[in-house]
């Protein structure tokens, strides 16, 4: 376990990056308890999601209240299908287990630094410019992410973000105004039952990072509006890809 003044160090800064990128934060939190607080992987995840469950990225949506009032219809569906998704992911971690897991999250981190990576590297791609995406992708999608935030630990953003700006050509405020929304109800309830059940969560380590992430999540989507963030993409990418590559070493 790790002195809870590095709680707060690390609540701050992934809350800031959160806000910035539209994201969770899901990856960095798991991977610095595990990794540095020596916490197991199931553990970590569990912690995590049930930091979810507070309005974590208000802060955030509220800086970006122009953009998320355009898209209620969505968010509701997001939130639900997320929901619902979400317990089935946390029943099948802990049906493959603590050391499959770890190789599993490593490979995702993998996956999402090579969509960072590919983001950056389309120097010549047309901007997204869609300010609306169909309710029956967005149903899909939020499945889809629900299944692999109860997995592994992680909120909608943190894919969701890359694949609406990539593939459905969303605008960037609104596809994090969208992912941050999301993020606002506790989505990560239906996962947070099983992880609870298993193993009971450390509720002071679960307000500290709640707290932390709260306050500075404004501020990074603040920063995170008025400036394009490639840089931001190519570094996020590389400390992902390493992360990946401590864990499978």
């Amino acid at each position: 376990m790790c002195d809870p003044i590095i709680y707060v160090l690390l609540g701050l800064a992934v809350g800031y990056i959160g806000g910035f990128a539209g994201i969770g934060g899901g990856p960095f939190l798991v991977s610095f308890l595990v990794l540095y607080c020596g916490m197991s992987q199931l553990v970590a995840q569990g912690n995590v999601l049930t930091m979810m469950l507070g309005p974590m990225s208000l802060l955030g949506v509220l800086s970006m209240y122009e953009y998320v009032k355009k898209q209620w219809l969505n968010i509701a569906i997001g939130v639900i299908a997320y929901c619902i998704c979400s317990y089935f992911g946390a029943v099948f971690a802990f049906y493959i287990g603590e050391t499959d897991l770890k190789y599993y999250f490593a490979v995702l981190l993998v996956i999402i630094a090579l969509m960072q990576f590919r983001s950056y590297l389309r120097k010549n791609a047309k901007a997204s410019d869609k300010e609306f995406i169909s309710p029956y992708w967005i149903l899909i999608l939020a499945a889809f992410t629900g299944i692999l935030g109860g997995m592994f630990g992680i909120g909608a953003g943190v894919l969701m973000v890359p694949i609406l700006i990539g593939i459905f050509k969303l605008k960037k405020e609104y596809a994090r105004s969208l992912s941050l929304a999301i993020l606002i109800p506790p989505v990560s309830y239906g996962a947070f039952i099983k992880y609870n059940f298993e193993n009971p969560v450390d509720w002071q380590l679960v307000g500290i990072l709640f707290g932390t992430y709260f306050i500075s999540n404004f501020f990074g989507a603040k920063m995170g509006s008025k400036i394009s963030g490639k840089a931001f993409t190519l570094v996020y990418g590389v400390i992902l890809l390493s992360i990946a590559v401590i864990y499978l070493v």
